[in-house]
């Protein structure tokens, strides 16, 4: 199979990318060229001659370089991990979100030892290993460029290289985004995943027939504008 593009979209959420690439995400999907998994949102992972994306950074545990078709036949693939794309003549925004740490509040005891371990955790040589084996982004100043020597990635080894070449780009050049923090986010979130999921079923089919992308997108922007 040929080279298939992998988009780094950290942490999936269509929400987000669809008010910051609205135009291109709609006539993606409109197209078949962006799928939205049936079970598990956060990692997908589309097969096909077409651009393949990723849901989340950690999802490089999760990388296969074969393709099983229904039928029972395999392919080799040959991913690589890109920079999240952008639409052409618009800001480069990336959505920030992940995994993060917390303490019940008991003791001051239990706070001091809550506070020596993350203090342990964080340190630079060993973030570098945390992050090395779980696809995360550091958490200390400089560990990007430490990390562009570092020499104990698990296998896949070059998807991990690949993969932090493209945070540092990210990092260095995109304007991160954080997650919306209101009541009933998620719900909104899940709204959105079920329409989408329920829309491509047809317009793949819809634009094969001749249908203008241009009405197909506008019919997917429309689902989220929709949403409230």
């Amino acid at each position: 199979m040929e080279c298939l593009a992998l988009l780094l979209f950290p942490i999936s959420k269509s929400t987000q990318l669809l008010m910051c690439n609205g135009s291109g995400f709609a006539r993606s999907l409109a197209q078949g060229h962006v799928v939205v998994s049936d079970l598990y949102s956060n990692t997908q992972v589309m097969t096909g001659d077409v651009l393949s994306g990723l849901g989340s950074s950690a999802a490089i545990l999760y990388y296969n370089d074969t393709v099983t078709y229904r039928d029972g036949t395999q392919e080799p693939m040959d991913l690589h991990v890109l920079p999240m794309p952008k639409t052409a003549g618009a800001d480069a925004l990336m959505t920030q979100a992940g995994v993060g740490l917390c303490a019940y509040k008991t003791t001051d005891q239990k706070a001091e030892a809550a506070a020596l371990f993350v203090r342990w955790l964080t340190e630079s040589e060993r973030n570098l290993d945390f992050v090395a084996q779980t696809g995360y982004m550091p958490v200390r100043n400089g560990a990007f460029d430490a990390i562009e020597n570092y020499d104990k990635f698990p296998e896949p080894t070059e998807s991990y290289r690949q993969l932090y070449a493209a945070l540092k780009i990210m990092q260095e050049s995109y304007t991160p985004l954080s997650e919306p923090r209101f009541e009933g986010y998620y719900g909104k979130v899940s709204q959105l995943y079920d329409g989408l999921r329920q829309m491509q079923q047809k317009l793949p089919a819809r634009a094969a027939a001749g249908e203008s992308i241009d009405t197909l997108a506008e019919e997917t922007w429309a689902l989220l504008c929709a949403i409230h």
